[in-house]
């Protein structure tokens, strides 16, 4: 069969797997007696693109899938191969008799039609196979002699599947005519040997064909165990299988030759930036190997994930030859850099000024470098922030990447309640270094090397109304056991001494963020599996991650700790584009770490409808689940839940009151796919209703 034949045949299967997967499909119909014209066909796969294109072939041109062919050294085809040729030839639609019964045996047929049948004989049949056939022939003694009975007959004589020739003689006698069937038997099979398999062993193929050596070659049997090694093939997403040819010679040795439909060249079209080797990197099959829809798949997906490219197809060209085909992929390039440059005047800073460059697929390498830079006004404005990976540091697909930061922000510390404690600068700076080791396909082990310190400028400090609450408190708790006296003097101790119990709560709170900031290093190690078939927007797969790091004990630093976290991620197809996610995480911390390094739960990330960071603690669960479903081009719609909880400070925070109930939000929103990356917007009710606003993906 050619190349182009098996892309009509197995067109079919991936219509069906698009059926299943969008809900409709295209059909082609094929007829043997009707020229085709040239066709291309596109499938749209969950938003990936997969050509087939097939030239123009007709009736003449449309080769037999399989032929069975007995030679002796090379010399010209007996009568005997021609006939295995007919009975497996897989495409033709002819019925069994045609294919044994020759032009002679049919003049004979016809010579006697009419004439009184009065015995029923074979030869070269054996008699328990004789007993079997008898009562299933429509020529029977006493019955006359018809071409649809003869017909009837050699079809059932041949399903026997061991007969190279079934030829019908007569015998002219005084009451009518003798029929006798002669029977050539096939060849022995004294070996199989197999030719161009290289998806499946010998072994392997051997033990589905069961053919026993010693034996007399069964023809029957052997179309159907080839049909067979077809449907595993295909089942394993080898599309362009084509067992070609399979004949048996002088010395008994059956051969069948498997084209796998190995892939003969891939070409990469409308990469203006992105460089031949970055694509075809993340490919899952090479040139030279078998096509199979499922690393095809698989590509495309890897390919999405890069971020590169707002859409990806691939095209199947034929080859060179029969049985080869052309993979050509082809990409629209989105942009994947930005720059930000901005300026500012103050009368307490002067003159601001900020630079931002960043680009996810630097020079067409795909590295990742992003740079940041504010300068001008007071020392206290000066951050930068420099950071490059480097995705593919060897053919392993492992990665490597460099961090190096001085930031200030402008932070609000909030209780449990959700209301601001304090606000003021905090500036973190230090510098990491993550080296990646891929260990399969969807699985990647991190290990991360950092060293941060944090400080706080205290000149900054703003009290909020919070701490306000918790000075308060003190100081009522402070009245309870201390009565109010009527003696003026001891009166204005008194006071003194209360004023003096709000301003030390205030002063023992800005000690205690004192002393959970300073330098923390630590190595984190991280086991990620991730099946997703596309990080921006997954439909269906998984990612679930496990980190657990080490913190001082032997590191330096002014923290010592152990931390161990773990996140699930879900997410289902849907009806029409919809998707249902699902996302659970928890952790665990054990020992001294500093405050802005506890778990922390509430805002955009994690539970909306409250504030940032709101819930703190060495103790964390959270879990989300999301109704995802499609409004327009590139906006999403998004009914969510969340609900977690985060607990166990310790005691470093005096305002701070521990509670292990459980907080619920519920919500809507929107999602919008813009050049700049993902926006979100989303409106939560939690303990109260906030509006969130943010970029790049939740999860």
């Amino acid at each position: 069969m050619l190349i182009t034949d098996r892309l009509y045949k197995s067109l079919y299967i991936i219509f069906q797997t698009m059926k299943e997967k969008t809900g409709r499909f295209l059909m082609i119909s094929i007829s043997k007696k009707k020229t085709l014209l040239a066709t291309a066909v596109l499938l749209s796969l969950g938003g990936m693109s997969v050509y087939a294109q097939v030239p123009s072939i007709n009736e003449n041109t449309m080769s037999q899938s399989t032929l069975l062919n007995v030679s002796n050294g090379g010399g010209n085809k007996s009568s005997a191969s021609q006939v295995f040729e007919k009975q497996m030839a897989e495409n033709e639609t002819i019925q069994g008799s045609q294919l044994y019964l020759s032009d002679d045996s049919k003049k004979e047929v016809n010579k006697h039609t009419g004439e009184l049948i009065t015995s029923v004989e074979f030869t070269g049949i054996e008699e328990n196979a004789k007993a079997e056939i008898e009562s299933e022939l429509k020529s029977k003694v006493g019955t006359k002699v018809s071409e649809v009975n003869i017909d009837a007959d050699v079809e059932t004589v041949s399903k026997i599947g061991t007969f190279s020739q079934i030829i019908p003689d007569f015998t002219n006698v005084p009451e009518g005519v003798k029929l006798n069937y002669r029977l050539v038997s096939n060849p022995v099979v004294k070996s199989v040997e197999f030719e161009g398999n290289s998806v499946f062993t010998d072994a392997q193929l051997n033990s589905v064909m069961q053919v026993q050596p010693g034996g007399v070659l069964n023809v029957a049997q052997v179309n159907r165990k080839i049909k067979e090694i077809e449907d595993i093939y295909l089942k394993q997403g080898f599309l362009l299988v084509n067992i070609s040819d399979v004949y048996i010679n002088a010395e008994g040795k059956l051969r069948i030759k498997i084209n796998e439909g190995n892939v003969e060249k891939i070409t990469i079209v409308g990469n203006e930036k992105t460089k031949d080797n970055v694509i075809k990197r993340e490919l899952r099959f090479m040139e030279g190997q078998p096509f199979n829809k499922f690393l095809a798949n698989r590509s495309i997906e890897r390919l999405y994930n890069l971020g590169f490219f707002e859409d990806v197809n691939m095209r199947l060209l034929p080859g060179t030859t029969e049985h080869t085909v052309a993979v050509e992929i082809g990409v629209v390039e989105q942009k994947t850099g930005v720059i930000t440059v901005g300026a500012g005047y103050s009368k307490s800073d002067g003159f601001v000024g900020v630079v931002e460059v960043g680009e996810t697929n630097f020079r067409g390498t795909g590295d990742k470098v992003n740079f940041h830079w504010e300068f001008g006004g007071s020392g206290k404005g000066k951050n930068y922030q420099v950071s490059y990976t480097k995705p593919w540091i060897n053919k392993n697909g492992d990665s490597a990447g460099f961090s190096i930061y001085n930031r200030l922000y402008k932070y609000v510390d909030y209780n449990a309640k959700g209301q601001g404690v304090a606000q003021y600068d905090k500036r973190r700076k230090g510098w990491n270094i993550t080296w990646g080791r891929v260990s399969d396909e969807y699985r990647t082990n991190y290990l991360n090397i950092e060293s941060t310190k944090d400080s706080i400028d205290f000149k900054s400090f703003e009290v909020l109304s919070g701490l306000e609450e918790a000075a308060l408190e003190a100081q009522k708790k402070w009245m309870e056991s201390h009565k109010e006296p009527k003696d003026e003097d001891e009166h204005k101790q008194w006071e003194i001494d209360k004023k003096k119990v709000a301003s030390d709560k205030i002063a023992e709170s800005e000690e205690a963020i004192r002393k959970s900031t300073g330098r923390t290093n630590s190595i984190t190690f991280t086991h990620v599996y991730d099946s997703r078939d596309n990080f921006f927007n997954a439909t269906k797969g998984k990612r679930i991650s496990v980190s657990a790091q080490w913190g001082g004990h032997g590191l330096g630093g002014d923290f010592d700790f152990y931390k161990v976290s773990g996140e699930g991620r879900f997410y289902k197809g849907l009806r029409n584009g919809h998707t249902l996610a699902l996302r659970v995480m928890g952790g665990y911390i054990h020992g001294n770490i500093a405050y802005g390094n506890l778990f922390s739960l509430g805002g955009s990330n994690t539970l909306r409808g409250y504030e940032d960071e709101q819930f703190k603690g060495k103790k964390m669960y959270a879990a989300t689940l999301e109704y995802r479903f499609p409004i327009a081009k590139k906006i999403q719609g998004v009914v969510f839940t969340d609900v977690g909880s985060a607990w166990d400070v310790g005691g470093s925070m005096p305002w701070y009151v521990d509670s292990k109930s459980i907080n619920y939000a519920y919500g809507v929103g929107v999602r919008l796919q813009t050049p700049i990356g993902p926006i979100r917007l989303d409106y939560g009710h939690g303990d109260q209703n906030k509006f969130h606003f943010s970029f790049g993906t939740q999860f």
